[in-house]
Order: C-alpha cells, then structure tokens, then sequence
C-alpha cells in the first residue's frame, strides 16, 4: 500500500452520504490489498456488528453462515480486546503470545481460524465520545510481509472510514431520549461499579424506588446489563468524567 492509495481512499469517502456506500468503498479497498475478509466491530453496539441495519450483521459479511456470531464467539473473542491495548496494529496469531486466554476462547478461536482460513490484522480505531471500533483484516493462509509502513497505512486508512462512518451515523446515535436527573444520577453511579442497594444509600432512595429507575434506564438506553448501560451513556454523551460523583 502506497500513500497516493491513501490520499485516493479519502477523496472516494468524503462525498459519500450513506453507510451502504461506505462499506461498499471499504470491501473494495481492503480487497485490493489482498484482503479477503473484512470484520467492523464497534465496541459496545453489539457483538461483531455495527447498529447500523443496513450494513452485513455478520462479522466477517462475506460469510454466509454467520458463524462468527452463532456460535457466539464474538461474546468471548481475545481479539479485539487485545486490539484496544495496543497502539499499532497485531496479527491475529499473536493472540496468546501477548496475552492469556481462557481454554474455551482458544478452542473456539482455533476452530475459527480454521474456517476463516489464516490470519490477518488486528486494529484499533477511534471516534468521538468513545465511539471506538475494532477492524479485522483477515488475508487468508497467504499471510503477506508487509512492512511498517504499509501497516500504518492499512491502520491510518482504517480510521480515516470509521470517522466518516461516525460522521455519517452522527444524528442516529444522538440520544432520542432525555434522562431525568434521578436517572442520570443512577446511570452515574452505575459507571462509577455501584450496586443497586449502594445506590439507594447514597440518593437516600428505597431499593424498591432505585430498582425502578434501573429498569427504566435500560429500557431507555435498549440495554440488559450494567457495563453496556455505561458505555452507551458515554457514547452518547449522558457521561463525562468531570461530572461523575467522586
């Protein structure tokens, strides 16, 4: 990969209006650098997919079968998560060179880089309010020697189409609810690890009354679990770190 592709790449994506556009330039791009494969995951929208509906649900949307997400993998895969702690881009088959994993994630990752067929690239990209994205870029069993630069490149390419995703899914992300200040209060504390019977002590609510707001707050924010509740309330901006009770 040269830099001219780069400069290329963004003047395609700057005039685009529409996610199906986007990932159609995106596929195209990648496959033109021997890519066969192509994984966008934005971090707390679900497992292996994006929220946007008309974009492939499957990780890896060439992938017919969706195995990736019914053999639910993508709720224990080491990769992306090992991709948010590194700056640079790692391949795939560094996974338990740079971290342990469970006994179960590596049964199902083996079985999984057996069907996927190879290895491919890890990257970490960035958006606003958190709005983070792990990208896979599988290239099959002929793994090619690429050199840093081109690596960078694969990563500056990456970032430069998950901004202008973010960009394009802007107005749908913004909240299209109000949190009350009981309810913001709650999602706060939520943030900060505290349990529902904290939480009563500290707003000096009954339980029963904290339950409540709990629920109410996950229907609001499309949630069923405390972490999730969280990052969606940063994501869409509820949360702010000089806000948060200390």
């Amino acid at each position: 990969m040269a830099q001219d592709d780069l400069t290329q790449l963004i003047a395609r994506i700057r005039p685009l209006q529409d996610t199906r556009a986007l990932w159609d330039c995106a596929i195209a791009f990648y496959h033109q650098h021997d890519i066969v494969r192509v994984s966008y995951q934005i971090y707390g929208e679900g497992p292996g997919y994006t929220d946007d509906p008309d974009l492939p649900k499957d990780a890896f949307p060439h992938n017919p079968d969706g195995d990736f997400i019914k053999d639910s993998f993508a709720l224990i895969d080491p990769i992306p998560d090992l991709a948010r702690q590194h700056a640079r881009p790692v391949w795939w088959s560094q996974i338990e060179k740079l971290r342990p994993i469970s006994d179960e994630a590596r049964q199902k990752l083996n079985a999984y880089r057996a069907r996927s067929q190879g290895d491919g690239l890890a990257i970490q990209t960035f958006g606003p309010n958190l709005r983070n994205a792990y990208v896979g870029l599988g290239y099959g069993f002929q793994r090619p020697a690429l050199s840093d630069l081109q690596v960078a490149l694969l990563q500056m390419a990456s970032q430069a189409m998950h901004l202008r995703y973010c960009e394009l899914t802007e107005a749908a992300i913004l909240p299209a609810v109000t949190l009350s200040p009981r309810e913001l209060e709650v999602l706060k504390w939520i943030a900060l690890g505290k349990s529902n019977s904290v939480i009563s002590e500290l707003m000096g609510l009954s339980r029963h009354t904290v339950d409540t707001l709990v629920r109410r707050l996950f229907s609001k924010l499309e949630v069923t679990d405390r972490t999730t509740a969280a990052i969606k309330g940063i994501g869409a901006g509820f949360l702010h770190k000089g806000e948060l009770p200390e």
